[in-house]
């Protein structure tokens, strides 16, 4: 009897652990797992104080963890796999396996300016075409020869975008949160910070001035768990894989 309840025990499959930010993303990354199967619960049953959600009936263990968080949780293997933005694997680079791009929590980090500046210009220039002022005030704004000052939470997206452009003049100011209110502040010239619909740019009186990076979320994994847990791995993989083809 008690041999019997061993084997039952050993032969239970063992759920993956899969780290999802909390935020803006959460509904979009629950409903994903949920069409490929993974969860079953409605979203309300994930939205508590709770960190662990280890429902009987979902085929995986949820940790619910801040965005930043999300790699590191993978990379130590705290988690199995996980749902990470772009920006923040571009930001905090990470010893992960990256396999899949989900196609949610679409958005991209920016440049912006007060968009005083962006008008004054484009009026300066107002026979020239669009594009053209724009790269007038590009050029203006990053060659000018003065020290810049930037504030972001970006510093390596940020750091990177300028050395590509040749631009050494800059001053990046690290900031936690309310990036925009550095500009509005006086603080720095313009701002690098991460933009879905825009509407906080504009509403702080702020235009982007140009796309750093296109940003969505994406699946990954641990390395060891992609070896120990392969059937497992490959399995979450080729699921989730299929579902973002049928919503594409």
């Amino acid at each position: 009897m008690m041999k019997t309840a061993q084997n039952k025990k050993q032969n239970k499959k063992k759920k993956l652990k899969i780290a999802v930010p909390k935020g803006r993303v959460l509904k979009d990354a629950l409903g994903l797992l949920r069409k490929s199967g993974y969860v079953k619960h409605p979203d309300a049953d994930y939205d508590s104080r709770r960190l662990i959600f280890d429902y009987q009936d979902d085929d995986v263990s949820l940790l619910i963890v801040k965005p930043w968080d999300v790699p590191t949780f993978v990379e130590y293997g705290a988690a199995d796999a996980g749902i990470s933005g772009k920006d923040v694997l571009l930001e905090k680079p990470r010893n992960v396996y990256e396999p899949l791009d989900l196609g949610i929590g679409k958005c991209r980090v920016v440049a912006a300016v007060d968009k005083n500046i962006m008008d004054k210009e484009i009026k300066r220039c107002r026979k020239n075409a669009a594009e053209s002022v724009l790269d007038d005030i590009k050029k203006k704004i990053y060659y000018s020869g003065t020290n810049l000052r930037i504030a972001t939470k970006y510093v390596r997206i940020t750091r990177e975008f300028f050395n590509k452009k040749g631009v050494s003049n800059v001053q990046i100011i690290k900031l936690y949160g309310n990036v925009e209110l550095a500009s509005i502040s006086g603080l720095c010239d313009f701002i690098v910070d991460l933009v879905s619909t825009g509407e906080t740019l504009k509403q702080n009186n702020l235009t982007p001035l140009e796309d750093i990076v296109f940003v969505t979320s994406r699946l990954i994994v641990n390395r060891a768990s992609l070896k120990i847990n392969s059937e497992e791995i490959a399995s979450l993989i080729d699921n989730l894989k299929k579902q973002v083809k049928k919503e594409c």
